[in-house]
């Protein structure tokens, strides 16, 4: 009897690498992708070396994040513990090595190698590690580079017709120079105007190489060398060389024209290097600059597409996922081809760069690029290069950092905007509680007072005697006016809030206005004294007098509320021949608090620890002060020197019933019709 062998396990397992890195995401996505196609289960791998552990530079809460994330997408988060990622990899891959199919790794260096074993990055000696086990697939974290054609690695593609033609115009101009010197210098030694020929031919080689780069220097050696072997060599005008003396001098000059083409166009790419760095400082700049100016996303966009258009000098797109499939946010008319369509949406689908210069859609004229920010993937950033001049192996990689930053930007903005939103939400809820708390008891006590008042009336009846009854009925009247400012100064705010009110705005008798708010106010101020003293009675005032009564009422109000009965209340007023009146109220109470007087007129300010025995809203003072500054007025409150609180109102425009009395009252008339 034979048994038959066992069959080896399917490797139905696909781990991802992951680090902590800004684009970490990008491994998790891969790790799904190749999961779903392949039909296998995947895993995210973090390694915890002895460095990380303890460490508070938040990596922790970022790999936490990660594993959630993994978990979300339908994988499964592995923490390892080793000495090093290396060998952290080594253990779970010799664990499940025969469940594990592929290996996904993330490349920080670009397309860096190393080079005769000197140095190698420590993604690469992953790579040789898992392609031990399982197939590897190689995710580039830093900006996947362009992919480069033999033209575009020698630096053809950056050549210009012009310039070999003017490459060869340097080379003829250098011949007939040297030419000219020696018909105008005869030979006074042996070969002098063929060194002279050789060394104009030179100096046309440099300044070719330092003006235009390397290649077109080269151009430039090679066609000298054969001038010089044309015309200056033995035999003349023939391209043939006889002895090998002619053959060392020829190569000579060869070699010496190229390493003066080399050593000048060294110069010129280092500049060009340099350059490219400040370009890509200055894009950083300007998207950071940018944005700050910027409130939504939709405005973040549009001055981002403009600034990177400008500098880059090429068309630049933004692309953001709809309902069923990436489509261009800005600008929103964005005509593309076929295979760019294409190669979109793979850029999003797959969350890598393709389209032009890249391994996938290089048939496309836009070169496409995630826009990924921690945590998420935010959309796809285009460019559309006018030629491919443009491009280079740097280029993929600060396109890449561009995208990055702006998913940064636009994911910064929607944080901001959600905080906003909620930090909104939280003092509106905050100040709808303190309005509820405040109304419910201040609302409760003048009517308890009120209805108390009138069911000891109703019940005692003809028992009282006619001063209680008078006394009940006065207080049931003074509560009932408090409640009504109350719901005045509530009223008032919302609409004063919402700009629901129209100041109707008319000449009044100042005597008559201060008349009728403390009439109003006399069974709340009969247990103080009143003091008024108006500098002229037959001073009228030019302002909306509901209004302006209010915040007369509310200021002597809140003044008989915080100070001792019996004390007195002073009512004053100074005309100045300006044109402004102003208003004094000073009462004899305790004062204000000095460290809180900045807050005296924000809504539901109260400011002593005894405020929430007092009956109010905290409305009435925030009320007047936008009254009389919508009035072209303003009201301050300080601490009187001798004592108690000094409020101080202004209005803008008086003058006196009798124009022809005081010259002062005749100039504010004239200036007070002039403005009206």
């Amino acid at each position: 009897m034979t048994t038959a062998p066992d069959a080896p396990a399917p490797r139905n397992l696909v781990i991802a690498s992951i680090e902590d890195h800004p684009k970490a995401i990008l491994l998790l996505l891969a790790a799904r992708r190749l999961a779903r196609e392949k039909g296998m289960r995947w895993q995210a791998v973090f390694t915890e070396t002895p460095g990380r552990m303890g460490m508070k530079d938040g990596s922790q809460e970022r790999m936490l994040q990660l594993f959630t994330l993994a978990g979300q997408m339908g994988g499964e988060g592995i923490r390892i513990e080793a000495e090093n990622i290396e060998k952290g990899l080594a253990l779970l891959l010799e664990k499940e090595k025969n469940q594990v199919g592929w290996v996904i790794l993330g490349s920080t260096e670009g397309e860096s190698h190393s080079r005769f074993g000197i140095h190698t990055p420590a993604w690469m000696r992953l790579v040789r590690l898992a392609s031990k086990y399982s197939q590897v697939e190689i995710i580039p974290l830093s900006g996947q580079p362009y992919h480069q054609g033999l033209s575009e690695k020698l630096g053809l593609h950056a050549l210009r017709p012009l310039y070999f033609f003017y490459t060869l115009l340097a080379v003829g101009v250098a011949f007939l120079a040297s030419l000219l010197i020696g018909n105008l210098f005869p030979d006074t030694a042996y070969g002098a105007r063929d060194k002279n020929a050789a060394l104009m031919l030179m100096v046309a080689c440099a300044f070719v190489a330092e003006r235009f780069g390397l290649m077109p220097g080269l151009l430039a050696s090679v066609s000298s060398a054969m001038i010089v072997d044309y015309y200056f060599t033995i035999p003349y005008r023939d391209l043939s060389l006889v002895t090998a003396t002619d053959i060392v001098s020829l190569l000579l000059f060869l070699s010496t024209t190229v390493m003066v083409a080399l050593l000048t166009s060294r110069p010129k790419d280092y500049a060009r290097k340099v350059a490219k760095r400040e370009l890509g400082t200055k894009a950083l700049f300007t998207l950071y600059r940018t944005a700050s100016t910027a409130f939504t996303r939709e405005q973040a966009l549009e001055k981002l597409q403009q600034k990177l258009a400008h500098m880059l000098e090429m068309e630049v797109a933004f692309f953001l996922p709809s309902s069923e499939r990436i489509e261009a946010a800005f600008p929103a008319a964005v005509e593309l081809a076929p295979e760019d369509r294409k190669a979109l949406d793979l850029c999003w689908s797959e969350t890598k760069a393709t389209g032009l210069a890249s391994p996938e859609g290089q048939e496309a004229a836009w070169r496409f690029e995630p826009m990924v920010a921690s945590g998420s993937v935010i959309g796809v950033m285009g460019v559309k290069p006018r030629s491919r001049s443009q491009l280079d192996a740097w280029f993929g990689q600060f396109l890449s950092a561009i995208a990055d930053q702006t998913a940064s930007i636009i994911q910064h903005i929607d944080l901001e905007r959600t905080m906003q939103e909620t930090r909104l939400r939280e003092e509106r809820e905050q100040l709808r509680s303190i309005l509820l708390s405040s109304v419910s008891h201040d609302f409760k006590t003048p009517l308890a007072g009120i209805i108390g008042a009138l069911s000891v009336h109703r019940s005692l009846g003809e028992r009282l005697t006619p001063q209680k009854r008078a006394e009940l009925i006065d207080s049931a009247i003074e509560e009932a006016q408090r409640l009504d400012s109350f719901i005045t100064n509530i009223l008032d705010m919302t609409r004063l809030e919402s700009c629901d009110i129209r100041f109707r705005k008319e000449w009044y008798s100042f005597e008559a206005m201060v008349a009728e708010v403390t009439r109003r106010l006399k069974h709340r101020l009969r247990q103080h004294q009143l003091a008024i003293d108006l500098c002229a009675p037959d001073v009228e005032v030019y302002a909306d007098i509901m209004m302006t009564e209010q915040v007369l009422q509310n200021v002597l109000d809140n003044a008989s509320k915080y100070t001792p009965p019996g004390t007195c209340i002073d009512i004053s007023c100074q005309l100045e021949p300006n044109g402004r009146l102003i208003c004094f109220v000073h009462d004899h109470g305790p004062g204000l608090p000095p460290d809180r007087l900045n807050h005296i007129f924000d809504k539901y300010a109260r400011l002593h620890k005894k405020d929430s025995q007092i009956a109010g809203t905290g409305l009435g003072l925030a009320i007047s002060k936008t009254i009389m500054e919508a009035q072209g007025g303003s009201i301050v409150a300080a601490n009187h020197p001798e004592g108690g609180a000094l409020f101080t109102l202004c209005l803008p425009q008086w003058r006196r019933l009798d124009q022809t009395k005081g010259a002062s009252g005749d100039i504010a008339y004239k200036q007070a019709h002039h403005s009206h």
